[in-house]
């Protein structure tokens, strides 16, 4: 069996769920449901009938023990809710920017377009951040993500706790399982709008490295006089020599699109209505084709086998929202000198 494909994971979590379990007094809230499994995925607003049928039927088909299964989809559920909550904070802190740079603007009342925090956000990153700094923010250890399902989200000595691990493994391996990309477009913006393909480009930047910072994007490169960077002087702490570095502007602005999207109006972005994908679509899309077997993700082995793709996003998901909060501490802390 290939490594890192969907069945690698379905099979490594039942691996680590035998091995590690789960004690009975932390319990899974499912058995407060009286629709059970069928009433967790039907909960979904965003799977359609027919979708929901299928991921019904694959879920059944699973080797996973029952209790594993259905606290898998209720946490899947929790952690959604609990991140959905959140984006009013991006897009309070996108708001903010812009009023702090047109003082003269507009009032409280008037709503405000937060993709003019782009190039004000673009400005602060390559004038007042060395390209060190930025490449301090723009690290993530793999570790780190577990964590933040803990400690932030309170989602622990759970199923989904280490169905999340391994998906997060998956995920710094993707280029192995030679999947297409997971992440969708905005199917209700403008042709002409900049976040269309913020998700699948920051998906695609993404990088790992496992002997080194973990996640991370190409934010930075050493200065060789070519284009599209910004030239900064910068010390790296990290070395024993100064170096001069140059930020990928490129890299840069998408990211910062990316950061925008966060603010809403979805918790992930929905893609536009197609023959062969209207049941992945739905107006709420914060679980959208939740790990459904109808995506363009190609199943690990037969249909009946569940799709990790939506597990992947709110990962990828995640892990933008990590480095946003790392600008947006900076930032703060530079309106306060």
């Amino acid at each position: 069996m290939p490594r890192f494909t969907d069945n690698w994971v379905l099979d490594k979590s039942m691996f680590d769920y035998v091995q590690g379990g789960s004690c009975a007094c932390c319990g899974f809230p499912h058995i407060f449901n009286i629709g059970g499994l069928e009433g967790l995925i039907q909960s979904m607003s965003d799977l359609e009938t027919d979708a929901a049928n299928q991921e019904i039927d694959a879920a059944k088909m699973s080797p996973w023990p029952e209790d594993m299964r259905d606290g898998i989809w209720t946490d899947r559920l929790l952690l959604r809710y609990r991140m959905k909550k959140e984006m009013r904070g991006y897009r309070h802190f996108l708001e903010e920017v812009v009023r702090n740079h047109h003082h003269d603007g507009d009032d409280a009342t008037t709503p405000i377009d937060i993709k003019k925090a782009i190039p004000i956000l673009h400005n602060f990153c390559t004038k007042h951040l060395t390209p060190f700094q930025l490449r301090q923010i723009f690290q993530l250890p793999r570790s780190e993500l577990p964590e933040i399902l803990k400690t932030k989200y309170k989602i622990h000595a759970s199923a989904y706790a280490i169905v999340f691990c391994t998906v997060v493994e998956q995920v710094a391996n993707f280029h192995v399982t030679k999947y297409p990309v997971d992440g969708r477009r905005f199917g209700s913006s403008g042709g002409g709008c900049d976040l269309d393909d913020a998700e699948v480009e920051f998906e695609v930047d993404l990088r790992y490295d496992k002997f080194g910072p973990g996640f991370y994007i190409g934010i930075i490169d050493k200065n060789d006089d070519g284009d599209g960077a910004t030239s900064t002087s910068g010390d790296d702490n990290n070395n024993s020599e100064e170096c001069c570095w140059r930020v990928n502007e490129t890299v840069l602005l998408r990211f910062l699109q990316r950061m925008v999207s966060l603010g809403g109006p979805t918790l992930l972005a929905r893609a536009a209505k197609t023959s062969h994908d209207n049941q992945d679509d739905s107006d709420d899309d914060d679980e959208e084709e939740n790990n459904s077997s109808t995506t363009t993700t190609p199943p690990a082995v037969g249909s009946n086998v569940p799709s990790f793709r939506s597990d992947r996003r709110v990962i990828r998901l995640l892990i933008a929202r990590y480095w946003a909060d790392g600008i947006m501490e900076k930032y703060r802390e530079s309106q306060q000198q």
